[in-house]
């Protein structure tokens, strides 16, 4: 995802015969969702839509994903699955180098990145039925790079005596910002995001 949540550690078994065939299924829809929504935004893009590329009944898709919301959801769910346990390696590796790796990997998924920046632009009206899904995101990511950034400095990583919290919401905040000026006019979004971090986190010289 353009920036990683924990995710469960526990890993369904991989599904067979039947079941099978309909998460191949699900793939495919997931995998055509992100190419629509990240090319007309999620207002834009519609099941009909999604279902007519595939060449499925609208009833096919629905019968995966009945809303628009739960296909959102699990497009963006796929992409966190990359990043899990991040909590795990940044107490291994440290906060800067873990948010630095997202921000490298994200040069290969350029489209996903930008469907993520439409999608959270729209779902800040409140009406937006995306709405509830962006608060609980923010929530989640605000409460792991809050650990994070607590876990480095007190590992003496970082020195900086600001809120943990705050600083959380600065990073998640200057990346999405970063990550739109990358879309747009092709600014290194790594050097962009490493001096942010270190302007704001400070980190301890390496010996």
């Amino acid at each position: 995802m353009p920036y990683a949540r924990d995710m469960p550690s526990d890993a369904a078994p991989l599904p067979r015969g039947p079941y099978a065939k309909s998460a191949a299924r699900r793939a495919e829809i997931i995998a055509t969702a992100t190419l629509v929504f990240g090319t007309h935004g999620y207002r834009g893009g519609s099941l009909r839509q999604i279902a007519k590329q595939l060449d499925l009944g609208l009833t096919t898709v629905m019968h995966h994903f009945p809303t628009k919301v739960s296909l959102l959801a699990a497009v963006l769910e796929q992409e966190d699955a990359a990043d899990t346990d991040f909590s795990a390696r940044s107490a291994r590796d440290g906060f800067i180098p873990s948010v630095l790796a997202i921000v490298e990997r994200n040069l290969e998924r350029r489209e996903l990145v930008r469907m993520f920046s439409i999608v959270s632009a729209e779902a800040t009206h409140p009406e937006h039925e995306a709405h509830a899904w962006l608060l609980e995101r923010y929530r989640a990511v605000t409460e792991t790079y809050t650990a994070a950034i607590a876990d480095d400095r007190d590992r003496g990583r970082i020195r900086t005596d600001a809120d943990p919290a705050a600083l959380a919401g600065l990073v998640i905040s200057g990346w999405e910002g970063i990550q739109i000026r990358w879309l747009t006019d092709d600014t290194d979004p790594v050097a962009a995001m490493r001096l942010l971090l270190e302007g704001l986190l400070h980190p301890a010289p390496e010996l």
